[in-house]
């Protein structure tokens, strides 16, 4: 198991120094901790500027490496012309994708952090329109497999709270059908972070 997160870490680098391996070994040596965060990323769809949102759950060791599992999906409305039965629709893009995910810190002074996160997605997405009759129809439905790889900058202000900024990259790796949209794109994040697993931790060892 840890070679295998090891690995899926070290897939976006064409080098890796083999202390980086070293180094993670010996995090994963210390207890884990339960987190949970919420997670919203800027990114384009064909021509569109969208947002994803989703939640994350995993653990984390030495504050320093996180793996674990997350859903993901599209926020914002994607729309486009269909021909269906003939005449012409306009469909929307439903996206939604579960994703796997590990995250290291390779910088951490004060309350200022980089990390390299990467995730899959695995998921489906379809393009659905309204018939005549005002029924909600599905034209093109297909899986989806998506890799993420990224880097994020952090300022924690306070014990619960912290900005961050970064960007990365979605790689379309497989549909089964196209959607019509182009969905390989840069990604962008920038928001507020909430620390929930800090909080929960906190308010768990004031009831002991």
């Amino acid at each position: 198991m840890r070679s295998f997160l090891i690995l899926v870490l070290l897939a976006c680098a064409s080098q890796a120094p083999a202390q980086l391996f070293d180094s993670i070994g010996l995090f994963l040596e210390e207890p884990p901790r339960l987190i949970a965060r919420l997670d919203m990323r800027g990114s384009f769809i064909s021509n569109s500027n969208v947002r994803f949102i989703g939640a994350k759950v995993g653990l984390e060791h030495a504050r320093r490496f996180q793996y674990g599992f997350g859903y993901s999906f599209l926020l914002t409305p994607v729309e486009q012309r269909i021909n269906v039965d003939g005449g012409a629709r306009d469909g929307r893009l439903n996206l939604g994708y579960v994703t796997p995910y590990v995250d290291y810190a390779f910088y951490q002074r004060g309350p200022w952090e980089v990390r390299i996160p990467v995730q899959l997605g695995i998921g489906a997405g379809s393009v659905v329109y309204r018939d005549e009759e005002g029924q909600r129809r599905t034209w093109r439905r297909s899986g989806i497999l998506l890799y993420e790889p990224a880097m994020t900058v952090q300022y924690r202000f306070m014990r619960y709270a912290g900005i961050g900024a970064g960007w990365g990259y979605r790689l379309v790796l497989y549909t089964r059908e196209d959607l019509g949209e182009r969905l390989t794109a840069p990604i962008y994040i920038l928001g507020l972070r909430i620390f929930f697993g800090d909080i929960w931790r906190d308010a768990a060892a004031t009831k002991d």
